[in-house]
């Protein structure tokens, strides 16, 4: 029974070790073709505006929210 039971774990050992090690080749198999796809078709990048903030009004909305929150009491 025990020689049953040891060789029943390593049987499923063995088949997780041989599942990790395919699935390692595949992601870098996968990670060779995003690669070769990236270069062939490759994402568009939004352009983004950058605003300047004023400090005034971070200060006036700050005052605001204190304002609110002082009301409420």
């Amino acid at each position: 029974m025990l020689k049953e039971g040891l060789i029943l774990m390593v049987v499923g050992m063995g088949t997780v070790y041989v599942f990790l090690i395919i699935m390692i080749y595949v992601m870098m198999v996968m990670e060779k073709l995003v690669i070769y796809l990236n270069k062939i078709m490759p994402e568009k990048v939004a352009e983004t505006v950058k605003t300047v903030s004023n400090k005034k009004n971070g200060n006036q909305e700050v005052a605001v929210a204190i304002a609110a929150v002082r009301a409420l009491k």
